[in-house]
């Protein structure tokens, strides 16, 4: 920074010396070319004339080189290495978002993802098996048997409890007291039944782990799968994250739509060039406590018309080996479209500023030439203050001065309905 203002203030005293050069050149040739004409009193100097300057509220600030740039740019290197088959047949064009460019090896994931799908298939056809016939069947086998177990337990509460009544319950169904007792106590018999009862509830629940039938597992397996193979699938996989402009890094030949690649390899450039901006380095410090909201650039193009673009946002950045303020200007949705095709040059705006209030552009040359002794100390505000007093330095521009006149100046001109106004090449 040290050395930057040494630069401006060396290139500032240079030319404060050309312009007094070019006034000591200027008054000897008026001299040596009218010798007859009577040279004026000494100390006799014109009056000053706000009516040559221009009334504005709006001041180009200087002329500086930009740069267009889309506002979103995406580099797209390969993540892995191999046959790389592209989907596109020209080394820049224009596609949607979503569009698929290119993609690693397709047979083969074609392959796995048809093997996914018969997967899932199988697995459906499993459960619907299950539901349908397995689960049904086995429920019915459990309430016969559960039935059977109720019969057994009255039974074997009947002949633990009055032996008269079982007696004559025995004789009549043919059965012996033996033979109901060989099935096991009371006890066990009741037990038998809730775990059978307890079976009935989970399968109800469709549990299908009763039947010894993992249908859970595999497909969590199944999913697992499909997890891997979307994960592969995207890098081997690209689709454009916006519609945009894609440039392709390989060297594409006619005919030719499998590559080899290698990983992190450059494939493409992605922009989206529905929003462009303009990058603009500030030359002079100053300027950075300017309002931003105020500012603007002005693009001229060769056919005399111009673009225009209003401040976006500032960045500071490393640029030969040092840092530096940038300031970028996004053009509107309507002129984007004209300022694509200017992305990536290398071009000269205008810098322009919007003020608060009525003033004149006076050029910095014009000042000096009427009083060069007033500006040796390259401070403008005090030396428009001694040849203009009561006028004031507003703002400070690569060659111009916004310079707001005394009052008695202002008042008089209140009255005027019309002023020239300085207006950006190409308006209207």
């Amino acid at each position: 920074m040290g050395q930057f203002k040494a630069m401006k203030q060396a290139t500032t005293t240079i030319w404060f010396r050309g312009v007094a050069l070019l006034c000591v050149g200027g008054l000897w040739l008026a001299t040596g070319c009218s010798r007859e004409t009577t040279a004026p009193p000494p100390g006799a100097t014109p009056k000053w004339s706000w009516d040559k300057y221009p009334a504005v509220e709006k001041m180009r600030l200087a002329t500086l080189p930009c740069q267009v740039l889309p506002k979103t740019s995406l580099t797209i290197n390969a993540p892995i290495a191999g046959q790389l088959r592209l989907y596109i047949n020209r080394q820049e064009t224009n596609l949607p978002a979503g569009f698929v460019w290119a993609e690693f090896e397709p047979k083969s994931l074609t392959m796995e993802g048809a093997e996914l799908a018969e997967a899932r298939r199988r697995i459906e056809e499993r459960e619907r098996l299950f539901t349908e016939i397995e689960l049904p069947k086995e429920k019915i086998k459990l309430n016969r048997e559960i039935s059977e177990a109720k019969r057994q337990i009255v039974m074997l509460d009947l002949l633990a409890t009055n032996r008269d009544l079982a007696h004559l319950a025995l004789n009549a169904s043919g059965l012996s007291k033996e033979g109901v007792l060989k099935h096991g106590t009371l006890q066990q018999a009741r037990q038998e039944l809730a775990l059978m009862e307890q079976n009935l509830a989970y399968l109800s629940a469709t549990n299908c782990a009763v039947l010894g039938i993992d249908l859970q597992g595999a497909r969590m397996e199944l999913e697992r799968r499909q997890l891997e193979f979307e994960r592969r699938q995207t890098q081997s996989r690209f689709k454009l994250p916006f519609a945009g402009q894609l440039i392709t890094s390989l060297q594409m030949a006619d005919g030719v739509t499998d590559y080899p690649v290698s990983a992190g390899q450059e494939l493409a450039v992605v922009r989206d060039l529905n929003s462009v901006l303009l990058r603009v380095p500030l030359e002079d410090v100053a300027w950075a406590a300017l309002p931003t909201d105020r500012l603007s650039v002005v693009l001229p193009l060769p056919d005399g018309t111009h673009l225009e673009a209003v401040f976006a946002y500032k960045k500071l950045e490393r640029s030969s080996m040092r840092e530096e303020v940038f300031y970028y200007f996004q053009f509107p949705f309507e002129e984007s479209a004209a300022a694509a095709h200017l992305v990536g040059t290398d071009l000269t705006c205008e810098l322009w500023m919007g003020l608060t209030q009525t003033v004149r552009i006076v050029p910095k040359l014009a000042l000096v030439l009427r009083e060069p002794t007033a500006f040796q100390n390259r401070h403008w505000n005090e030396g428009v203050a001694q040849i203009l007093p009561g006028a004031q330095v507003v703002v400070e521009g690569q060659t111009d001065l916004a310079i707001l006149p005394p009052v008695h100046e202002r008042d008089e001109r209140k009255a005027v309905p019309a002023r020239a106004e300085v207006r950006p090449p190409g308006t209207r």
